[in-house]
C-alpha cells in the first residue's frame, strides 16, 4: 500500500463538479484524453491540434504519420459529441465557433483523478 502514497490524488483533492457530471466527463476515453491534454497545456488549444494528438494516441503513431481520414475521424467525434459534453458539465471550456478549448476550474482536478484511477487500476490507458 505504500506505493499509493505518491499518487497525484489524495484527501486534499476535490473536483468542483457533482458526481454525475464528473462521471459523465470521464466515461469515454476521448473525453479523458481531452481533459489530460488541456490540463497539461498552458493556455488555449485548438480543436484540430487536440484531434491530431488523440488520433496519434489511439493509433499509436506519431502525428506526422497520420493521414487526413485518421485526423478527420477523431475531429468529427470531438466536434459533434465529446467537446460539447465536456463543456456542458464544466470539465473544459469549448467555443464551437473558434474551436478554442481551454481549462476550467475542474480540468486539472479531473486530470489528476484520471491519473490516479489509471495508477490504481494498474495500467496507463492508451486508447
Amino acid at each position: 500500500m505504500t506505493a499509493l502514497r505518491n499518487l497525484p490524488w489524495g484527501s486534499n483533492n476535490s473536483v468542483p463538479l457533482d458526481v454525475d457530471e464528473a462521471v459523465s466527463a470521464l466515461d469515454n476515453s476521448r473525453r479523458r484524453h481531452v481533459i489530460r491534454l488541456v490540463a497539461d497545456q498552458d493556455g488555449t488549444m485548438q480543436l484540430g491540434d487536440v484531434a491530431e494528438a488523440i488520433a496519434a494516441i489511439e493509433l499509436g503513431k506519431p502525428v506526422r504519420e497520420l493521414d487526413s481520414q485518421e485526423r478527420k475521424r477523431v475531429y468529427v467525434g470531438l466536434y459533434q459529441v465529446h467537446l460539447t459534453k465536456l463543456d456542458e458539465v464544466g470539465a473544459v471550456a469549448y467555443d464551437s465557433r473558434s474551436g478554442d478549448i481551454r481549462a476550467t476550474e475542474a480540468t486539472k482536478a479531473l486530470a489528476d483523478l484520471i491519473r490516479h484511477i489509471e495508477a490504481v487500476c494498474g495500467a496507463q490507458e492508451t486508447g
